[in-house]
C-alpha cells in the first residue's frame, strides 16, 4: 500500500499530455466532430462502469472519481440526474479519463476497501503533489473536449462576426470580451465558458491574431 504522504506525482510535459489527449480522441471519436460525446465514448469505447452515488461532493468535494480498479467512475447522483449539470459532468468524466491515461500505474497500486477510503487517501496526499496530478488531468480533459484546430476555427468565426459589426479592439478589450466570446463558443463544444477561456489562454490564442 502506498503511503499517501510519500505520494509523488509523475513529471509529464504539457506537450505530452496534449499528445495523449489528441491520440485518445482520434482513437475513440470521429475526426472533425464536435462536441466530443464523452458518455458515448465510455459506453462504446471503454470498459468503464458509471456509478452514481448520493452525496459524493459532500463526502470528498469532487464531482467524479475514478476508482483504483480503473474500471469504475463514480459520479454525484444529483448531478447525474440534473440535465443542467451535463456539461459539468462531461468535463468531470474527461478529467477522470485523464487520470486513467496518465496515472494508471500509480492509481492501480493504491489499495482501498471503500470509496470513503479512496477519498481519504487522496485527501492525505501532499498539496503540491495533488495539485500536479489534478493539473495533468485538467489539461487532458480540456484538450480532449476542445480540440485546438476546432477551437481556432470557432474563435475565428466568432471574431469575424464581431468585426462585421464594427468591433476591432481585441488587444485592449480586456476580460469581458474574452468571456463573451468564450461563452458563445462553449455551446458548440458542450463545455462551460470557463473551460473555453482557459483553453484560449493555455493554447495562446488570446488576444486573437488579426494580422494573419
Amino acid at each position: 500500500m502506498i503511503d499517501p504522504v510519500e505520494f509523488k506525482a509523475p513529471f509529464i510535459k504539457i506537450e505530452d499530455i496534449r499528445k495523449e489527449a489528441d491520440m485518445f480522441r482520434a482513437k475513440y471519436w470521429p475526426p472533425d466532430t464536435i462536441p466530443v460525446d464523452i458518455f458515448e465514448i465510455l459506453e462504446f469505447g471503454l470498459d468503464i462502469e458509471i456509478r452514481a452515488i448520493v452525496n459524493l461532493r459532500e463526502a470528498g468535494d469532487v464531482d467524479a472519481l475514478i476508482l483504483g480498479d480503473l474500471k469504475t467512475i463514480v459520479l454525484d447522483q444529483s448531478d447525474f440526474l440534473n440535465d443542467r449539470s451535463q456539461n459539468r459532468l462531461r468535463f468531470s468524466i474527461a478529467h477522470e479519463i485523464g487520470h486513467l491515461i496518465l496515472h494508471s500505474d500509480i492509481f492501480s497500486k493504491i489499495q482501498y476497501s471503500s470509496i470513503e477510503e479512496w477519498i481519504t487517501f487522496f485527501q492525505a496526499i501532499p498539496d503540491d503533489q495533488y495539485t500536479w496530478v489534478e493539473q495533468h488531468a485538467y489539461e487532458f480533459a480540456g484538450r480532449l473536449l476542445v480540440p485546438r484546430d476546432k477551437l481556432i476555427e470557432k474563435l475565428n468565426e466568432a471574431v469575424s462576426l464581431a468585426e462585421s459589426v464594427g468591433f476591432d479592439s481585441w488587444d485592449t478589450s480586456g476580460e469581458s470580451t474574452r468571456e463573451y466570446i468564450a461563452h458563445a463558443i462553449s455551446k458548440i463544444f458542450g463545455v462551460s465558458g470557463q473551460v473555453i477561456e482557459k483553453r484560449l489562454i493555455k493554447e495562446k490564442l488570446w488576444p486573437p491574431d488579426r494580422k494573419s
